[in-house]
């Protein structure tokens, strides 16, 4: 799958197949996550893969009763070792980069989860202290989210989920000021950067043109009107 249909189509996954997922697959998952970047290639992250049904069933009750994490066939927590990160970064290390790092791992990992086939969400609604019960864990290790993975139930619809158009969500060079380009987001154009003017000329052209259509099926309309007045209309006497 190219790198762009990836994580243009990834969707968060809920409901799932009950049959297993393969070891394998769970390997390339958490490989994947290992090549994010990490605060001076510290790789503070760890992984925890949970199959036992009585295990998710505690997790899924530590987890505000979140379903999916009992149903799913597998889940693979990730953690962060927090005593190594804080050994270079101190403070920052343990409460900033071990969260940046372990998301651009997890979102390795979902992206590898789709291309595999499989569907995934990311979990990070629960109680980090009895998640830590439940799964041993030390006392410099935290628990940052859960993944559930499974094969998506075949019914489960493909819509896409809105996004904002990063036009709106960007600046150039200071906060609140408008930037002066923007992306064509469309398939035919992907990466082709366009100046503001440009873009305006171009829409402008496009309503000139539905414009134009426009004129020509009122036309044909009035026309089609004209025919059927013209076929009852009754003859003089």
């Amino acid at each position: 799958m190219e790198t762009f249909d990836c994580i243009e189509s990834r969707k968060s996954v809920r409901k799932y197949d009950k049959k297993d997922v393969p070891n394998e697959m769970i390997a390339e998952i958490i490989t994947a996550g290992t090549y994010a970047p990490s605060a001076g290639n510290t790789q503070e992250w760890e992984f925890i893969i949970v199959k036992d049904s009585e295990k998710k069933k505690k997790l899924s009750e530590a987890s505000l009763d979140q379903n999916q994490v009992r149903e799913a066939p597998a889940i693979i927590a990730v953690l962060a070792n927090l005593e190594k990160i804080e050994m270079k970064y101190k403070e920052r290390g343990k409460e900033v980069y071990s969260l940046q790092d372990t998301a651009a791992c997890i979102q390795n990992m979902l992206l590898a989860t789709h291309d595999l086939g499989l569907g995934a969400c990311w979990v990070g609604a629960f109680d980090e202290e009895d998640v830590s019960s439940i799964l041993g864990l030390p006392g410099k290790t935290r628990p940052v989210a859960m993944l559930t993975i499974g094969f998506p139930l075949s019914y489960q619809p493909a819509e896409k989920s809105y996004r904002i158009p990063f036009e709106r969500l960007a600046w150039q060079e200071n906060y609140g000021q408008e930037l002066k380009w923007f992306m064509d987001y469309s398939r035919r154009s992907r990466f082709e950067w366009k100046p503001l003017d440009q873009q305006i000329e171009e829409l402008t052209k496009r309503l000139e043109k539905l414009r134009e259509e426009r004129k020509g099926l009122e036309k044909k309309e009035s026309s089609l009107w004209s025919r059927i007045k013209a076929i009852f209309k009754k003859p003089k006497e």
